[in-house]
Formats: C-alpha cells, structure tokens, sequence
C-alpha cells in the first residue's frame, strides 16, 4: 500500500474544520513535561472497555506508566474517573496479558497447549484457512463479531466487507438485544436517536446559557451512577438534581438513585410497557399533554390517544404490581415538568419484545412535547458526519473493499424487522451453526466477544457449535474462556495507552485518544489487526492506507482533521442548536419536521403493519412469566432479572484486577430476605439458581432493595485464577446465569428475555 497521510497533514491551527467549533483551545497541550513524568492527555476509549470517552492525563516515567487521573479540562468527565479507569494499570500490565499472536491445533480446543508465532504467520494461517472455508462453503459461512468493550463499533464491518461476508455483527446476543430494539423503534417514531439532555453537548457544560436543567429526569431500567452507559456518566444525573431536576426511577431494584427519587415504581421485570402506556393515558386524561407540538408536529395522535384508553393506572398497578397513586403521581410529576428526559438502560432491550417499549416511552416523550427543548431528548447525530465511531454510516468503508456479491444471504431473513435494518439474527446464526442450515457457518472471527461467559444466551449450545468449526480466530487481552475453548489463532490486543485513536459511542464531541507506552510484546490495536488481516483478501485498488495514523487520516479525511492535528487539539465541539426540527436540520432534505416518512413524529408507525404488527404500541407479557405460564410458575416461582452493571467490572472484563475483585470478589444473586427464609437461605450461602433451560450457583446477597417475587443475578462470571488446564475453562460454566436464559428473539428478531425468565432457588449442597 502506498501511504497517502501526507495530503492530509496539517495542525489543529491550520485545519479548515467543515464546521465551527464552540471551545477554543489556545493554550492546550496534549503533552508536556511535569515533576519528572511525561503527561499525555487522551481519552480512555477501548479496552479494557466501556463505551464512555473520559478525559484522563497519563503520567509516564521511563516508559512505564506509573498513574492516570482524569483530565478536569475535558468538559465531558471535567477530571472524574470511575474505579475501573484509575486501576486500569492493573489490566494494562497484568502478567496474564496476552502479548504475542499464538496458534493451537484444531484438535486441542479446550486445552491451553497455544504456541508464539510471528504476525506474518497469524496473517499466513488466517489467510490460508478462511480462503479454504469460502472456496468450499462461500464467504456468507465466515461469521464476523464483536463484542462491546473496545472501540471497535464501526470498524469491524470492514473486516466482514473484506473477507467478503454479509454477517457482521454483535454474535451471540439474543435478538440483537442491546440498543438495537430501542434504535429500530425510535428510528421508526422519530427518524433517529434522541438522548438525554444533560448539558453534554456544550463546552461549557452547566454554565451555558442555552441550557436549562430537566425539570425531570425519568431513569428506566438503568442505574447511570454505576453503569456509565453509552456516553452517558451517572454524576451527570446527580449535577441535574443539584439544579433542581426531579427523579422518577423505574426500577426493580432499590438503587441510589431509585433512594433519592421524587417517585420510585418497583415494577416486576418485563412489565415496563404496560406501566409507560398508563402514564400516557393518565396524561391525556388530566389534559397535560403538549397540544401545540402534538398538533403541529406529530402524527397519529388521536389514534394512540384511543388505544391508551385500555391501559387505566389500574391495570398499570395490576400487571406491574405498584401502587396505584404512586403510578398517577408519576404521571403528574412528568405532565406539570417544564421539561422531562428519558434516561432508560437495556433493560428496554432484554424482553421479548423490548423494542414496543422503547416505541411507548417516546410516546411518552412526543406526548409532553419533549423533544430537542432545553432538558428534553435532543438528537443524537454525529458531530462533523464522523459516523464511524458513532452510528457507523453504509458510506463509511465505500472504496475500502470489493462490493459484497451476495447481500442478500445476510443471515436474516426470518425476521423482516432485521432485514429492513441490514442486521444479522445471532439467533439464526447459532441455528446455522448447529445445523447447517439454511446454510452452514464455518468459520468465526471474534473480536472483544467473551460470548460464552457474557453476552451469549445458554452458553452449553453456544461452546459445542464454536468447538466444531472449522476455523476460529480470536483478538482479545487475556485468555478468556471463549478463546480457551475455541481459539485456532488468538491475537493480542492493545489497550487505550498503547494505541492512537478516535473517540466514539457517543455524538457531543471529537477527540484523540494518544499513544502514551509501547505496546506490551507483540500486541496491536484491532483497527490495526482488522486492515492488516483484511488486505490478504483485497487487491491493491482497496487498498488505502499503510500505516495506523493513515487510517485514522483517510477516515477524518472529511473534516478538515487529520489524526496529528486532532490529537493536538485533543478534543472539540461542534456548535450546537435546539430545536432542530423547526429548523431542517434533523432531515437530509432540509425540510423541516422529523426523519421519518410522515415528516412528524409517528404515534401512528404506517411501517409496523409491514412487521405484521400494530402501528400502536400494546403490551404484551414476557413468554415466561407468572402471568403468562402459571404452569411454569409453580415450580419457578421468582422471576429471574440479570445483567445488572457492578462497579468494578465491564460485563466479563476486569476479573484479573486485583483491587476490583476486592469490591465484587465472587458472582453474588441478590434476595429479598423474607424470600431467602422461605427457602432456608442466609447470605453468604451458596445458591443453585434453576429453571426449565439451565442452572448455575451463586452466593446470596441479602437485602430489602429487591423485589420479594424477584432474584437479581450477576452475569459474565470467570475465574482467571484457575489453571486453564483444569478442563472448566476457567469456571465458566459453574456460575454463568446465561445458561438459564434462551436464544430467542422476539417476533420481529429483536429483543430477548434476558432479564424476565422464572426460575427458583435452592441452597446449594457442598
């Protein structure tokens, strides 16, 4: 390849931006010398992950760096770091690191008999071995996936566009249930993705003049303090209720947050929709509703304001079993607010049919007028088109590969809803795997995916149809149980301080993550990994870039940025507006209005009937529920939740550190102690956790903060202390709750009941 960085080239003080900017940055340094250390100012973007872009100072001596603290100039964490970040030197020179590309033969799976090899040759073997899978079975039979933890969301795709395959995509993850349900409705309603307004998308955050604090803030299925989600930190909640915001928490957990709400619903999982549809109808009932941006701006409203008549807060109270009055105050409080936002979790996601709720609470959120107003839902779009490290663009890659010869064998066509959306079924794709049909998978390359041990649904058909392909590679840190159990070639890659790189995962700024170390050993980042093994496959013509920094380049090429020039600047701000739909800036035309077909907001979707769904959001019970299966019920009689974030980990990540084993130190299922007497449970016992698809074992954490019918279970549990010779692939199958949760999608593909099954419990003997 030959390197085209140099037409880019240019300082952040040249640099003609294709917009204005609202920071200026004069006297900003990205890295100057201070009391003997070498400080490089970044942003912790990729693994060990989260999907947050803090702002942090690493502070570097004789090549090692010695500490990180947070940056208290990056208006987006303004120097706050959660416990994972300021031990992240733990991971970063962890002596379990994986440092240098290794092979194993197909015969020792399972077995950690791995041998060094050089780059050259990993690239060699993975060459040699896919070309032979799409030579005999074709390109559709390699399954391209990522997980969640490093910044790989929208450079992945290339590595699926190279090897020639239109299956990419998250694997593993029943009904594609993380973002994507809530995505595919808002999309559908809104024409886009609308977040909570924090103050987030101004340099000056709190102090700009433009921004008003929520009058109330409506937590759904999330617990921002502790989980960080999605470009969103939990202490922003807290800074809006410094300023006056409300809290409404919907949760079936006592959190911190739910402690210091104005109301808190304890609502049995599952059951979110039927509790969103009451609010609405308690509104319209009390005459609160926004009639001139109902009127002005919306579609369908006398339709769904007929159809939420059937949800009275009765029936809310009922199903979701909470008090009625607490159900109409919450509807009160959410009508009288100037402003209200929705800062909702996946929750939304993990049920059979999550996306109907994600559809219900915009309602919810059309229905008060809360929409791109100071304190309300603004939209999220990528700040200068850099969509790749956002919501990644079908243009993005144009150029970079050969076109796909068959996008229409993407593995989806049970499920109109994913065909629509261009998304993969991981539900079809482990069917495939299993079966053959309705073609065969044959070959796997993983990226930051610990399938087994987080996101994948029962795990003991997941291990057996991953141990019988015929090739898999793997690129992650540590030897996970997933690369024990399936690794033909494993591949080492490089953490935040090893690497250069883009911000992403969220659409309020730009910025630089900085190279501070050499990489440990061998290991790269996977950007760099996925263009170098994805030029084997490609002609010289797609090839447009040679080095990691022209990638980078060549993707800002747009901007007005290069990476250098970028890094120097170390972050910046587009100007921001509200009301953009008044404007013509939320449609590609310019017209004004939403970017949906109607040009309003749809509380009427004309697109659902081609789902052969209602165009009008109704609730429906989880499959698995007291309600639903009675039957069931009697011998599982709680309902099961998990999933729920804990401080110190990243879903399966973090295990190996040691100071955050000593905040969560074992797999813990949290109950209600009335219902642990029941069942001659103390805390601290050990727990067989059971239903009709699996079990497992944790220990008991009692405490009045869940519900008496609910079990809370944590997920993503290893054991990276044991001997990966033991044959348990590091436990991981001993205290996995995924194996009590099924691969099934809901009927349109998307959602999944990871967090309403049934189950029971029992002490467990030894």
């Amino acid at each position: 390849m030959e390197a085209n960085r140099g037409e880019f080239k240019t300082n952040w003080k040249e640099a003609q931006l294709m917009g204005p900017t609202q920071d200026d940055p004069t006297g900003r340094e990205w890295t100057w010398e201070e009391d003997g250390y070498t400080v490089i100012r970044s942003n912790a973007r990729s693994g060990p992950g989260c999907h947050d872009n803090c702002g942090i100072l690493m502070y570097v001596k004789d090549g090692v760096l010695e500490k990180i603290e947070g940056d208290p100039e990056n208006p987006y964490n303004q120097g706050r770091l959660c416990p994972r970040c300021l031990a992240f030197k733990e991971m970063l020179y962890h002596k379990d690191r994986l440092r240098y590309p290794m092979k194993r033969a197909k015969e020792d799976r399972g077995k950690n008999t791995f041998e060094r090899i050089t780059w050259d040759e990993a690239y060699d073997i993975i060459e040699r071995e896919m070309k032979a899978v799409i030579e005999k079975y074709g390109p559709e039979s390699i399954w391209v996936t990522q997980g969640t933890g490093r910044d790989i969301n929208g450079y992945g795709k290339l590595m699926a566009l190279c090897l020639g395959t239109p299956n990419y995509g998250t694997g593993f993850l029943s009904g594609q249930a993380c973002y994507a349900p809530r995505m595919f409705s808002t999309s559908l309603k809104a024409g886009g993705l609308f977040i909570c307004d924090y103050s987030q998308f101004f340099a000056d955050r709190y102090d700009n003049p433009a921004w008003e604090p929520p009058g109330c803030i409506l937590v759904w299925g999330n617990n921002p303090v502790v989980a960080n989600s999605d470009g969103t930190l939990g202490h922003w909640v807290v800074e809006c209720m410094k300023r006056g915001s409300k809290l409404i928490v919907v949760d079936p957990k006592l959190t911190w947050l739910a402690g210091k709400a104005d109301v808190w619903l304890q609502v049995r999982p599952g059951t979110d929709t039927a509790l969103v549809l009451a609010l609405c109808n308690i509104i319209i009932e009390n005459d609160l509703q926004d009639k001139e941006f109902i009127n002005l701006w919306c579609y369908g409203y006398n339709e769904f304001a007929e159809n939420v008549k059937k949800y009275p807060a009765s029936f809310a109270a009922k199903t979701c079993g909470v008090d009625e009055d607490l159900v109409v105050e919450a509807a009160l409080e959410i009508g009288h607010a100037k402003s209200a936002c929705l800062q909702w979790g996946v929750a939304m996601d993990h049920t059979s049919e999550g996306f109907i709720t994600g559809m219900a609470c915009f309602d919810l959120m059309a229905l008060t007028g809360n929409f791109e107003k100071p304190g309300s839902m603004v939209a999220a779009n990528p700040v200068w088109d850099m969509s790749v490290t956002w919501l990644p663009r079908e243009w993005v890659w144009d150029g970079c590969h050969k076109p796909l010869e068959h996008p229409e064998l993407t593995m989806n066509d049970k499920y109109p809803a994913l065909n629509a959306i261009a998304a993969i079924s991981p539900d079809m794709l482990l069917e495939a795997m299993e079966t053959g049909k309705p073609y065969p998978i044959k070959a796997m390359f993983m990226m930051q995916n610990n399938a087994i041990a987080c996101m994948g649904a029962q795990p003991q058909r997941i291990l057996p149809a991953l141990q019988k392909m015929d090739f898999n590679v793997v690129v992650d840190l540590f030897l996970t149980p997933t690369a024990l159990a399936c690794a033909d070639v494993l591949l080492p890659a490089a953490c935040f301080a090893e690497r250069i790189g883009i911000t992403g995962h969220q659409p309020y700024a730009l910025g630089a993550i900085a190279q501070a170390v050499e990489p440990l050993g061998e290991c790269k980042s996977d950007q760099r990994i996925i263009y170098e093994a994805g030029a084997r496959f490609q002609s010289e013509e797609y090839k447009k870039w040679d080095s990691e920094e022209g990638m980078y380049d060549y993707l800002l090429r747009n901007t007005g940025l290069t990476y250098e020039s970028l890094r120097e600047r170390t972050w910046l701000y587009p100007e921001f507006e509200y009301y953009k739909y008044k404007s013509g800036k939320l449609r590609p035309d310019g017209t004004v209005g939403f970017a949906t077909k109607t040009g309003r907001y749809n509380f009427y979707c004309p697109e659902m009937t081609y789902f052969g769904l209602s165009p009008l959001a109704d609730y429906e019970e989880p499959p698995e529920s007291p309600i639903s299966r009675p039957d069931l019920a009697e011998k599982y009689p709680l309902v099961l939740t998990t999933g729920a974030r804990s401080w110190g980990f990243f879903h399966s990540e973090h295990r190996q550190s040691p100071s955050m084993r000593k905040i969560h130190p074992e797999p813990t299922v949290l109950i209600h102690p009335e219902t642990a007497e029941k069942y001659g449970i103390a805390d601290g016992d050990w727990v067989k956790i059971e239903n009709n698809y699996g079990s497992c074992k944790q220990k008991a954490k009692l405490s009045i903060r869940i519900r008496k019918d609910t079990v809370s279970a944590d997920h993503a549990w290893w054991f990276p202390e044991r001997d990966p010779n033991d044959g348990t692939l590091f436990g991981v199958m001993e205290c996995n709750i995924n194996k009590l949760i099924p691969m099934r999608p809901g009927k349109v593909g998307l959602g999944a009941s990871y967090k309403s099954q049934l189950c029971s419990i029992a002490k467990a003997e030894g």
